[in-house]
């Protein structure tokens, strides 16, 4: 579903359902009803092959053989109802055992983490849910609890639950089983029996609709349209009730540990995900000087998570995370309205306290826990050590190419600007504010050097940087994307929700242009018009193909393309024809592959002009005056 649509309906179903809770949750359980009726469909579909094959063994063993004969009797007509029932069968079997992957991470059985364990057994006995199946660590700043059915569509569905241990390194653990209590508030029915049924509904329309995206064959094109109208459609309808039953397993959570323990979960949760950010982004600083990643980044980060954050910081990522606008495709009410509901009369801005004691991490993996942080981190620098030692090589180039350009006595615009560019992002903590601006005051219509000051204005918390990027995006269309990012960050940063939906808006409607220009870039259409192209890069072209063996080959042509959607771009076809002798013996795709084999200075498509599809460019480009190569 389109996000602007989406916001229209969430906002229309907020305001019904203030005015009507009932018959909001009424026209929600007809929607439900009206999903297990296209899940019947679809279960119905997929098992119908497996009753026909059923009923066809039943009636010739209880027959003694007599529909066997009758089958055989038949002949052609056998023939003709075999198959179909033979691939409805196949595809039968195969869709009602596609199997949904289950979630990645590290698992843990109770003989490992026995503290773990009996935590999540009282919590289970007190909140009186469901079983937790599985429990999984990842190396991730989060929470979360996953249903997946146990044999692909049907079966018992599977509880997972996944500790990020980044953040259990962070918490004392109380505040971690809030974290996780929430979680599972959803599954043991913390918001009534109708909340609780809509919340796992969300969760295995997800997963039908994954499972639909898995199937193959005539009867996925079947069902899988209708599952991706009605599951994004289910998931739109159900949004506002899905938010307020975030609401109530906060409060659940609370009655489990307290609303001072819930309160101060909430805030940490906010809190490591900006010091973890913070951490992660000091580490890459390291590739300007050292050549591998760290290998001990689980145990650095263990080491910072048990010392609270200088308070400054602490202070500044609590205002933001306050502060902080709501997002339309999130459920989760913003953290000032969370946390208002659990204490009202509580002060906000307080932080949390210093966690006293072991973290979750060290109290519930105990002896596993080494094991784990080693296993993460080398699997974390294995992830990163090729980018790593690219971009460690390339910043050394950077470095050597900046002391060039600072050397030379006289720069031209062209060299002053790259070395800009490249103090910009090797001294990063230096301002260059003022740099840029004596730049862009020398050439006050240089779209990037607009773009670089305006860009480094915002990083600085300077407004001034926003008129810049606007003239940078008037002036050059390519930077609209680049542009918009940094304007909607720090609109969002300073509360500005409706500039920054604008900004939004814009990044997407140039994301779509680019998206319908890529398509019409990659794919030759005969449709489109067809022009000359320059006299350089046709003697380019010319000089690279007497280059080239082109025996039985009549004619070359050569223009470029059109494209409705940017008509500048610089895309060119290549087309040739063969001589007689050429086509009787058949070397067309010898052709083919040797032109497409040459490393060609432009973007080209190189195609036949016998036969379909590009025979119908013959006229086209006979038509392009100098289009004739060879």
């Amino acid at each position: 579903m389109e996000i602007d649509k989406f916001k229209a309906m969430v906002a229309r179903l907020e305001a019904d359902s203030a005015v009507s809770p009932q018959a909001y949750r009424l026209k929600v359980g007809a929607l439900a009803l009206l999903g297990f009726g296209i899940l019947a469909l679809l279960l119905g579909t997929v098992g119908l092959g497996i009753v026909l094959l059923v009923a066809l063994v039943l009636a010739v063993a209880l027959s003694g053989g007599t529909a066997l004969l009758l089958l055989l009797k038949l002949g052609k007509l056998l023939f003709f109802i075999a198959v179909p029932m033979f691939y409805l069968v196949k595809h039968g079997v195969q869709a009602l055992f596609v199997r949904v992957p289950p979630p990645a991470g590290e698992p843990l059985t109770r003989a490992q983490a026995p503290a773990l364990f009996a935590a999540l057994d009282d919590m289970r006995r007190r909140m009186k849910g469901p079983a937790v199946h599985h429990v999984l660590v990842v190396d991730e700043v989060n929470a979360a609890v996953v249903q997946r059915p146990a044999f692909g569509l049907v079966g018992f569905p599977r509880n997972y639950l996944l500790l990020g241990l980044p953040l259990l390194e962070s918490m004392p653990p109380d505040e971690a089983l809030a974290v996780v209590a929430h979680e599972y508030g959803h599954l043991a029915g913390s918001h009534g029996r109708f909340g609780a049924w809509i919340y796992r509904l969300r969760h295995s329309w997800g997963t039908i609709q994954a499972f639909t995206e898995q199937m193959q064959g005539w009867l996925a094109a079947l069902v899988r349209p209708l599952v991706r109208w009605y599951a994004p459609y289910f998931n739109a309808y159900t949004f506002v009730l899905a938010r307020s039953n975030e609401y109530e397993a906060d409060a659940a959570s609370a009655e489990l540990v307290g609303a001072g323990a819930a309160s101060n979960a909430l805030k940490r949760v906010n809190l490591v995900g900006s010091h973890y950010q913070h951490f992660i982004g000091r580490t890459f600083e390291r590739m300007r000087d050292d050549e591998r990643p760290p290998a001990d980044l689980s145990q650095r980060w263990a080491e910072q998570a048990v010392r609270p954050a200088d308070s400054a910081d602490a202070r500044r990522w609590l205002a933001e995370a306050l502060d902080r606008e709501g997002d339309v495709a999130d459920t989760h009410p913003v953290l000032r309205q969370r946390l208002m509901a659990l204490a009202p009369a509580a002060d906000l801005q307080v932080l949390p306290p210093a966690p006293a004691g072991p973290s979750a991490a060290e109290a519930w993996l105990g002896p596993v826990l080494a094991g784990l942080r080693s296993r993460f981190e080398a699997a974390w620098a294995e992830r990163v050590t090729d980018g790593w030692a690219e971009r460690h090589a390339q910043m050394r180039q950077e470095r050597k190419r900046l002391d060039e350009l600072r050397a030379l006595p006289e720069r031209d615009t062209g060299q002053t600007f790259e070395m800009l560019r490249l103090q910009t992002g090797v001294d990063v903590a230096v301002d260059q504010r003022e740099a840029w601006a004596a730049f862009n005051a020398a050439q006050p219509d240089h779209a990037a050097g607009l773009y670089f000051e305006g860009a480094e204005r915002l990083y600085h918390d300077d407004a001034a940087g926003a008129p810049l990027l606007e003239r940078a995006m008037a002036l050059d269309a390519d930077l609209v994307k680049p542009a918009c990012d940094r304007l909607f960050a720090w609109l969002m940063k300073h509360r500005r929700g409706d500039e920054a939906e604008r900004v939004a808006a814009r990044w997407r409607e140039r994301d779509a242009w680019e998206k319908r220009r890529e398509q019409e870039l990659e794919r030759l259409d005969v449709r489109h018009a067809l022009v000359a192209a320059d006299e350089a890069t046709r003697q380019a072209v010319r000089a690279l193909l007497t280059d080239v063996a082109l025996r039985q080959v009549a004619t070359v042509r050569f223009a470029r393309r059109v494209l409705p959607m940017d008509a500048g771009a610089h895309t060119y076809v290549l087309a040739f024809t063969l001589t007689m002798r050429g086509r009787l013996l058949g070397r067309q795709q010898k052709v083919l592959q040797r032109l497409a084999a040459i490393e060609w200075p432009v973007h080209l498509f190189v195609c036949s002009l016998h036969g379909s599809p590009y025979g119908k460019l013959r006229k086209p480009l006979k038509a392009v005056d100098g289009s004739r190569l060879v």
